[in-house]
């Protein structure tokens, strides 16, 4: 089931209770939309009781500043703490400074959230249901 916003592809799959999202491209000029994003990515996750999410952001682009960036994830990362979310795996990039900030990220929420990063969907996945 696909989660209608005009922003982010956020995809739904109630009977693994896992949301799939396409991680949107972020730019300096895009920024109160990432922030409207973020919040209903947030919307979401309450809504549907959302328990595990896979991240893809192997196709994003992202040419914020590491400082502005790591404040947007790094305060999803603590709005998700205020979920039920359980589990989130996240196939990553090979921009080391992103794959820092996301791990940075997931420390803050080490204590609530399951958090592994993936080169593979199938492995993510398979993570994610077990």
């Amino acid at each position: 089931m696909i989660i209608p916003n005009k922003f982010i592809q956020l995809d739904y799959n109630p009977t693994t209770d896992v949301l799939f999202i396409e991680w949107p491209n972020m730019h300096d000029y895009s920024l109160p939309e990432m922030r409207f994003i973020m919040e209903e990515v947030i919307a979401s996750v309450k809504h549907y009781d959302i328990k595990k999410i896979l991240a893809d952001s192997r196709q994003s682009t992202i040419t914020l500043d590491d400082e502005t960036y790591g404040q947007l994830i790094n305060g999803l990362a603590l709005l998700l703490q205020t979920t039920r979310l359980e589990k989130f795996a996240r196939l990553t990039t090979a921009e080391l400074n992103r794959e820092t900030i996301a791990s940075h990220a997931a420390s803050l929420v080490k204590d609530s959230i399951q958090y592994q990063s993936f080169d593979d969907a199938g492995v993510a996945m398979a993570w994610l249901t077990a």
